[in-house]
């Protein structure tokens, strides 16, 4: 087709959504950095001397956010032990300095938003959160638990200026059925895939309230509730001095039928010798990958509706439909792909006849030293514009 042919005027209005999430977020940081604020260590119980356990502290400054209707904690330098999970009550800005150190020494996650008591449904969870700052140490293989934090049921989070580092399987963020969200300028380093068994997990994942089985931290009714306005920019994945790389950077493996994750923004990181692809659009709709780097990576982008194998082609009570779902308008641009390639294509868009992909548009992108395919079409796609 015409290089210069116009793109819908569907991204156009995906261009103003990405203005509304970043409007959204500067609004969240004028609220609360204005709100009551505390130094962590002026806590008896929080020492950041690397020998007492912290996280009781922590957690008894966290649930001042409920009296405070808001709250501010500011983390010094130093080494903070966890020896049980934190959790995030609404309206809590954590703040941690670029020399403070967490570091897991218990099997489960070191932040969640939620309890497993908890009944949460679409977006009315634990929201209005800042995560910033510090490096978190998942501790693997000393500690195991795999995901590190996990958010779910909530909108308006930022999660910036961090470093996620030294996992064994899991995630280092879940983000499950939330809604405007920011994740910017983190580093995601190190990940062992436990012999082979965890090559598909993802640094970042989008996920749905799908079941138990894959969001298995409770607190959710599970109603199906997708991720929506995320946008995950100037980050970089890869490889630890002790670990490798992520099996994938960015993206989804569980779907349910007639369900979508939707205006998903992938712009400017950097991604690195990832074990399968770079960043997988997995039941995505309304997509934007726009200057990304994956360099040495297994594979590039993936764009795929769900599978139909029983468990991802389910209805809401957990019904096989028989049908994956048809994905659409998806803009892949300006983004460098160089070596690796033993995995898959440096760009592979799978329809099929049933549910094809409608609306993807290549444009500007680079691929160097990649001993596959550059672009692998398999099945139906429709109203698609390449100028590779």
């Amino acid at each position: 087709m015409d290089k210069e042919q116009k793109l819908p005027a569907v991204f156009s209005q995906l261009a103003e959504k990405l203005r509304d999430i970043s409007r959204t977020s500067n609004h969240l940081d004028e609220l609360l950095k204005s709100a009551y604020t505390i130094v962590a260590t002026d806590h008896p119980l929080v020492r950041a001397d690397g020998r007492h356990d912290d996280a009781k502290g922590i957690q008894q400054l966290l649930n001042l956010a409920d009296r405070k209707k808001g709250i501010h904690i500011v983390f010094p330098p130093g080494l903070y032990t966890l020896r049980r999970p934190l959790r995030l009550k609404p309206n809590t800005f954590f703040e941690a300095d670029d020399n403070s150190i967490f570091r897991k020494k218990h099997h489960g996650p070191m932040l969640l938003n939620l309890r497993r008591r908890n009944r949460m449904r679409a977006y009315r969870g634990n929201g209005n959160l800042i995560i910033r700052g510090g490096t978190w140490d998942a501790n693997y293989p000393a500690y195991r638990g795999g995901t590190s934090f996990v958010l779910a049921h909530a909108e308006n989070v930022i999660i910036e200026q961090l470093r996620l580092v030294e996992h064994g399987g899991g995630h280092a963020i879940e983000l499950n059925a939330v809604r405007n969200i920011e994740v910017r300028h983190c580093q995601f380093l190190g990940y062992d895939d436990r012999g082979g068994k965890r090559t598909y997990s993802e640094a970042i994942q989008l996920d749905l309230a799908k079941a138990r089985r894959v969001f298995p931290w409770g607190g959710s009714v599970f109603d199906q509730t997708t991720c929506q306005d995320i946008w995950v920019h100037h980050n970089s994945f890869g490889p630890s001095e002790t670990k490798g790389s992520w099996g994938r950077a960015i993206g989804s493996h569980s779907a349910t039928a007639d369900k979508w994750h939707e205006r998903i923004f992938v712009t400017d990181n950097v991604m690195k010798e990832t074990l399968q692809w770079a960043v997988r659009a997995y039941s995505w709709r309304n997509v934007v990958l726009y200057n990304n780097r994956m360099e040495s990576c297994g594979g590039g982008i993936a764009i795929h509706p769900n599978h139909v194998d029983g468990r991802n082609d389910t209805d809401s009570k957990n019904r096989p439909t028989g049908r994956s779902n048809h994905i659409k308008n998806f803009l892949v641009m300006q983004n460098t792909i160089c070596g690796g390639g033993n995995y898959a294509s440096a760009i592979r868009l799978k329809g099929d006849e049933q549910s094809p992909i409608t609306g993807a548009y290549l444009r500007g992108n680079h691929v160097e030293s990649y001993p596959g395919r550059g672009v692998l079409v398999t099945g139906t796609v429709v109203e698609r514009s390449r100028s590779f």
